[in-house]
């Protein structure tokens, strides 16, 4: 009786991780977007900054729990500059994956939702979604989804779990499916590296590379202007990088190797 008491516990504490940073986030930024007259990106970067402390509160009462102290550390056993590449080649890869697939074409929700992402400055773009919403992304997804279900279940269904609801919360296809890779690879990132500080990183750079590639004539040279061949290549390309990267990392942080 008591077992299932426990049991019971757990289980509601693992769907309020799972569901309740998410709502909580979205929530915010709903208010502020109807209340303030703001555009959605402004709204999404103001509901980062308020609810970014009260997220990594829980995320280190969390962490303290699992006897993990600092709650964020910041070793990455050299592993920076491939952290940095592998965002930058998952960003090509993913976005290639979509507009390969034409789900870019088909979807309205993606065109609003990219409308309201690039119609403000470039240096707004940058701050909001370069920097100030993936750090808030990264606690509710990785910091309070994945490890919670990495608490109770094996690393493959909580990466998977994880990488879908992050996947379904970018509401439309396409950057659900684009969502859903990084999902992955930050997933995976966290699990080698222990610290939420790398998938932050990567993130913070797919981003980044997104941005710019989309605000310069790189995006032309990246869809090969539509030519179904030379985006192949390019994600062949890409995916070759990132999987390079991938075992970079995995060695520095499991071979014990030399920093460099």
């Amino acid at each position: 009786m008591k077992q299932r008491g426990k049991d019971s516990i757990h289980m509601t504490s693992l769907i309020l991780h799972l569901i309740l940073p998410m709502f909580f986030y979205t929530g915010v930024s709903s208010i502020l977007f109807l209340n303030l007259n703001i555009g959605a990106l402004y709204a999404a970067a103001l509901s980062s900054v308020i609810c970014a402390p009260f997220l990594y509160f829980v995320y280190s009462r969390d962490q303290k729990l699992r006897s993990i102290t600092p709650a964020i550390h910041l070793r990455l056993n050299g592993c920076f500059f491939y952290i940095l590449l592998l965002g930058t080649a998952l960003c090509v890869f993913g976005n290639e994956i979509v507009a390969m697939s034409g789900l870019d074409h088909i979807s309205q929700a993606y065109e609003e939702a990219k409308n309201a992402i690039y119609m403000p400055t470039l240096p707004v773009q940058i701050a909001a979604a370069g920097f100030i919403i993936p750090l808030t992304e990264e606690l509710i997804f990785r910091g309070l989804c994945f490890a919670a279900l990495r608490d109770r279940l094996s690393f493959l269904p909580s990466a998977f779990l994880s990488a879908a609801l992050f996947g379904i919360y970018h509401g439309n296809l396409p950057q659900g499916v684009y969502a859903f890779i990084i999902g992955l690879a930050v997933a995976w990132l966290y699990e080698v590296t222990q610290t939420l500080l790398a998938p932050v990183i990567l993130h913070v750079m797919a981003n980044l590379v997104s941005l710019i590639v989309t605000n310069t004539i790189l995006g032309n040279l990246l869809s090969g202007s539509n030519n179904q061949g030379v985006m192949a290549i390019i994600a062949i390309v890409s995916f070759m990088v990132s999987l390079l990267c991938i075992i970079r990392i995995y060695r520095k942080n499991n071979l014990k190797e030399d920093m460099v």
